[in-house]
């Protein structure tokens, strides 16, 4: 199974057509330095900062038919597009790398793009830095949110099932994971289930979750 760079934003998704040769992500803790008298320096740790990603790749031009795509058969203009509107909207997008850890909600900052050679083909940079939705229950509100989580509190019946029939069109995992659980960050939980070796889903009418999602208490 190839590594692919999925990314999605509200009901819009992308596989990036070629996947980054390389990928960075930085971490930081917001600590720092005090001043005690008659001691000196002390070290406070802080809060983790919020994750930041970059990676560079180039968008495609169908009129090379390269055989190393692995994501969607969009034009380069279609791509720069897609991106764009997201930016603009400001809305978080979702960045999942298959096989990493790396299965993030991000905003992005910044979306580099120029043409080389007269090849057609865009080569892009995309600097994403992590989205965390603030929880801020009304008083009003009988669903308080769980300690452990900061997520609402979902009544016990809406566990999800052991197995469920696609009756709707799905065009893939990520689509699946989408209907079943409410996002596509279970879509590991499937392809593991189910023995699939790729994100497409052909012919398939039931799909097995294995484990169940965890209802906070």
């Amino acid at each position: 199974m190839y590594r692919q760079v999925i990314l999605s934003c509200n009901a819009e998704k992308l596989i990036l057509p070629v996947t980054p040769a390389s990928y960075e992500i930085q971490t930081s803790q917001n600590n720092r330095t005090v001043d005690i008298i008659e001691f000196g320096e002390a070290q406070l740790f802080g809060n983790p900062a919020l994750k930041r990603l970059k990676f560079s790749s180039f968008f495609p031009s169908p009129t090379h038919e390269y055989p190393f795509v692995v994501g969607d058969n969009k034009t380069p203009a279609e791509c720069v597009e897609m991106l764009t509107k997201w930016k603009e909207a400001k809305a978080p997008i979702r960045v999942i790398i298959s096989d990493t850890n790396i299965n993030l909600m991000m905003a992005l900052k910044q979306f580099d793009y120029s043409e080389r050679d007269g090849s057609r083909d865009i080569y892009y940079t995309l600097s994403f830095i992590e989205y965390k939705e603030l929880n801020t229950p009304m008083a009003n509100n009988d669903k308080q949110t769980a300690e452990e989580t900061g997520l609402k509190e979902r009544a016990a019946d809406m566990e999800t099932p052991d197995t469920v029939t696609l009756t709707d069109k799905v065009n893939d995992v990520l689509d699946a994971s989408k209907k079943v659980y409410g996002d596509y960050t279970h879509y590991r939980n499937i392809i593991r289930s189910n023995n699939i070796k790729d994100l497409a889903i052909n012919n398939i009418g039931k799909l097995k979750l294995g484990e169940r999602l965890k209802v906070p208490k």
